[in-house]
């Protein structure tokens, strides 16, 4: 039951910005190329939230887990 919210919050995370990105008009000049692609920035950001969270995992895996009986082996 928790992944099953935990995936409806996550698509809502997603297409909430979305409705925002496509609604609110832009009639502002556009400095770089990426800046024209629709949803982009929405898109960046999410993208970057989740490598930034699996990445931090992997090292966290990598480097500070131990095994439970770390202080015993002798």
């Amino acid at each position: 039951m928790k992944k099953y919210w935990f995936w409806i919050s996550l698509i809502l995370l997603i297409i909430i910005p979305l409705i925002f990105e496509f609604t609110m008009s832009q009639n502002s000049e556009h400095h770089n190329w990426w800046s024209s692609i629709p949803a982009f920035w929405v898109l960046f950001g999410f993208f970057g939230c989740a490598l930034l969270v699996i990445f931090s995992k992997t090292i966290g895996k990598l480097f500070l887990d131990r095994k439970e009986d770390y202080y015993d082996d002798k």
